[in-house]
Parts: structure tokens; sequence; C-alpha cells
């Protein structure tokens, strides 16, 4: 359906924004990986400490009644299965609560005083849970004093643990090793008084790179000036910025600038309020210290929703290759036979923020369609910068066939499992149709890229370029789960019955 690449001219400018742009991502993504990391280490050691207490405790209190110590974790044993089963549902939902409350990140996220009481309600809240289960499953014979000390030694022992990476989390951002580079924008007396904010509070965990303005061209009170609004794509690459910060609300045109300058980018961007009617995307109201903030959230994929998203997507793709697996062999065969080549086609194509993978297909086309594509472009019966034919020449037999019912698509489910794409989502662009992108259309890479989407189950190919983009762009700002499951129930029929694609 989209094996071929695109020809059309590129400037020399658009080229030059694509460049800087993704090197900027990439770079974040980066430090994003190595927080991820850190706090995935500090999430285990948590673990691994309630885990050697719970055990510990179960292991006295049973050689204390029996006074021995042997067969103790034999797991054919009721009473050590009874144990084990509470221990289960307990970290689970415990860790969902660490989840929910967001105190799993290495770096400071609140006060040390509010992220302990999180962690002692979690663990609360996890026992509560786990006991009113445990009733229900009718496996009660537990000691009740285990579960007490259980609860009140792992709160104080993770309690400490969490004070003492507080400690090795001030000491790394002393280093500026864990901080977030922050830039301010706006030097005014909101800006002044946020940068103030920052400074005294460490447990921020922010390192001020400087502010931009257009109007103070030096440095004050010990901040650096980093240069003008218009510089700010180029600031944040040399300085490598986590976050923005913009302090300028009643300038409206100018914040509106910067908010599109930057969607191509995959950095954080908050503003001070007094703004809502600026942005048509979704805000996240909260607070930096005592200043309120908004927060530009671009999509409504993120938290437990995008969790179960990805959840969803590796559990069913797996399913479905197994079930498909017999017109997997069949489509190979059949291509084999009806043509020279390889069985499956690799083309470069971007993700998520710009993201570079290989999408596999079914190759449908002659081997040598790229070179004549060329030939064709006077042919393109699409508007805008996709290319589409219905009676591509360069197609084979086979290929129009699983063209047609999308059976070319089927080895995506591999991307899918290794997560460069999802079962339902804005269709990857080639890297020569991004370079032609504007603003509006970059906003299609904010998420990961789908299998189907809304374009499928509206007309497919039949549709023009600027519809698909609309339809694309609806999708990333009202996704839901429910939106999700509606695409797919919808896209089983549009394949079947071969619906607007060639």
């Amino acid at each position: 359906m989209e094996e071929s690449a695109l020809n059309y001219p590129v400037t020399s400018k658009r080229t030059n924004q694509m460049i800087p742009t993704l090197e900027i991502n990439k770079k974040l993504e980066t430090k994003k990986n190595v927080a991820i990391a850190m706090s995935a280490t500090f999430i285990l050691l948590e673990a691994v400490l309630f885990t050697l207490i719970y055990f510990y405790l179960y292991e006295y209190r049973i050689a204390a009644e029996f006074k021995r110590s042997m067969d103790l974790f034999n797991i054919d044993s009721p009473r050590f299965l009874s144990y084990f089963i509470f221990y289960a549902i307990s970290s689970i939902v415990y860790m969902f609560f660490v989840y929910r409350y967001k105190i799993f990140q290495f770096r400071a996220s609140s006060g040390l005083a509010d992220e302990l009481f999180k962690m002692s309600k979690a663990f609360s809240f996890a026992i509560l849970v786990t006991i009113g289960v445990s009733f229900f499953l009718k496996y009660i014979e537990l000691s009740r004093l285990v579960i007490f000390l259980y609860w009140a030694s792992a709160v104080v022992a993770c309690g400490a643990l969490r004070i003492a990476k507080r400690f090795i989390y001030f000491r790394f951002a002393r280093h500026e090793l864990v901080a977030k580079n922050v830039i301010i924008v706006g030097a005014g007396k909101v800006g002044q008084s946020l940068m103030d904010e920052i400074k005294e509070n460490k447990w921020l965990g922010y390192k001020i790179v400087g502010f931009v303005d257009d109007k103070v061209v030096k440095d004050f009170s010990g901040y650096r000036y980093l240069g003008t609004t218009s510089e700010l794509k180029e600031i944040i690459q040399k300085h490598l910025a986590d976050e923005l910060i913009i302090t300028i609300p009643s300038e409206r045109e100018l914040v509106h600038s910067i908010i599109t300058d930057l969607r191509k980018i995959d950095i954080k961007i908050k503003i001070i309020p007094d703004m809502f009617n600026l942005v048509m995307s979704t805000v996240q109201i909260g607070n930096l210290s005592s200043l309120p903030v908004v927060t530009l959230v671009k999509t409504p994929m993120r938290g437990f929703g995008l969790l179960f998203k990805r959840i969803f997507d590796i559990v069913s793709a797996c399913i479905i290759f197994v079930l498909i697996s017999p017109i997997f062999l069949a489509t190979a065969i059949a291509i084999k036979l009806d043509s020279p080549g390889p069985v499956f086609y690799r083309q470069q194509r971007l993700g998520k923020n710009g993201k570079m993978f290989h999408m596999l297909k079914f190759r449908s086309m002659v081997t040598d369609a790229e070179a004549l594509l060329s030939k064709l472009q006077q042919h393109n019966e699409v508007d805008g910068i996709a290319f589409k034919m219905k009676h591509d020449p360069r197609t084979t037999k086979v290929g129009r066939f699983i063209r047609k019912y999308s059976i070319d698509e089927l080895p995506q489910l591999l991307n899918v499992i290794k997560g460069d794409m999802s079962l339902v989502g804005p269709r990857p662009p080639l890297p020569n149709e991004v370079q032609q992108y504007g603003d509006w259309e970059w906003r299609r890479l904010e998420v990961l890229p789908g299998m189907t989407g809304l374009w499928q189950v509206s007309g497919r190919s039949d549709l023009s370029f600027q519809q698909w983009m609309s339809l694309d762009i609806y999708y990333i700002e009202n996704w839901s789960v429910s939106l999700d499951l509606k695409i797919l129930l919808k896209t089983i029929p549009v394949v079947l019955k071969g619906e607007g694609a060639y």
C-alpha cells in the first residue's frame, strides 16, 4: 500500500530544519533512558528489600511455631502457598499505587515528607486490599503478627531507602548528573520569582540553564541570559534542555509561536497560567513549589492509559501472530512462486518523535519498484505529498491481492511487539514525506505509529491527504482506550471487504 518512496523536490530549508530536530530528540531520549534506568534500579532495590523482610518474617514465625526451618519454602505446602499469594498480590497492588502516586522516579518529583506519606499510604492500601482478597479466596491461615510486622517494617525500611535515595539524588544533582536542565522564557517578575523558587527548592531537581527574553539582553541576579525567543531551538540543542517554562502568558501570539515551533522537539513545556484559551491541546494543571503552572499535554495518551495500551499491544500482537501463522506461511510461498525477490520488504519509516525504524511488509511490488517511481509521478491520484495509484504497474499479481486485503501489513506485528509501532495509530511516514511536513503535520509524530487507524476505517486510500492528516490529528487529541477498541473492531470488516485499498 505504501511501498513506494516519494521523489518530490525537497527544499534545503526544510531538510536543515529536520536533521537538527531529530538530533535533539535523540539526545533527549538518551537522557530519558538514563533516568528510566536509574528509576528502575531504585524500584528493584525497594522490591528486593520488602521481599527479604516478608520472607524473613514468614520463616521466623513458622520456625518458631514448628520448631524447625526445614522445608519452609516447600511450594506444595498449603501454608507457604497462602503466604506466597498474599505476598504476590500485595506487591502488585503496592507497585500499582507507586505508579499512580508517581513515586517511582529516582528524580525527586515532590518534597520528602510528601513522598514518604504517599509511600506509607501505598503500603497501607496494598495490605488492606490483599487482606480483603485473601478472605475472598479463603486464604485466611495467615499470622496477623506477620502481616502487621511486615507492614510496619516495610514502611520503615522503604522509608529509610527513600531517604537514602534522596541524599544520593542531591549528591548527584550537585554534580549535575541527574538534574533536569530547564530554560525560563521571560525575565519579568514572574520569571524572576520562578527562578528564585527553583534555586531555593533543590528537591525539585532542576538546574536553571538560563533564561531567554526579547527585552532583557544581559545576565542579572546570577542567572544567565541565553538569547532571544527566536533562538530557542538552537539554545535547546546547545544546552540539551529537558523542560521549558514559559512565564509570559500575556504575550499570547509570541507564546503560540514558541509552542508551534517547538512541537517537533520532544521537550516538556510548562506554562505559568492565564492562557487557557491559547492552546487547543489538553492541558494539565499543577504547581511548581508555590507557583501554579499549566503543563502542555500534546495527547491524552499518557499515564496508566498508555501503559495499558502498550501491554494490550504486546499481548494482542503475540496472540494474532500465532493464530495467523498459516497465512504467513502461505503468503510467503505465494510471493516466492509469483516473482523473483525476497519475501519481506524492509522500509525506513519515522516513528514517535521522528525516531527512525525499519517497517516490515510482505513484498507486493517488483524488486526495482523504487527506480520506476520517477516515471509514474505524473499519474499520482492523490493530492498532497503522498503517492497513490490504483493500477500501479509495479505491483505483482500476488501483490495486488495481499494489498487489497492488507495481508502485506501483517509482518508489522513484529514491529508492534518490538515497540516501534502500535496496533492503532497514525501510519508511519517516509523520511522524505516528513521533510515536507509543516508544523501541523508533524503532530502525527507525537505518538507511536499504528498498523491501523481512523483513516483506514474511514476510506483508506480514497481519502485526500488533507483528510488523512485531519483524522490522524483528531485521533491524537482525542485518544482513549475505547476509541482504540472501536477502530480495531471497524478495521475487521473494512479489511475483509478490501475497501479503498490500493
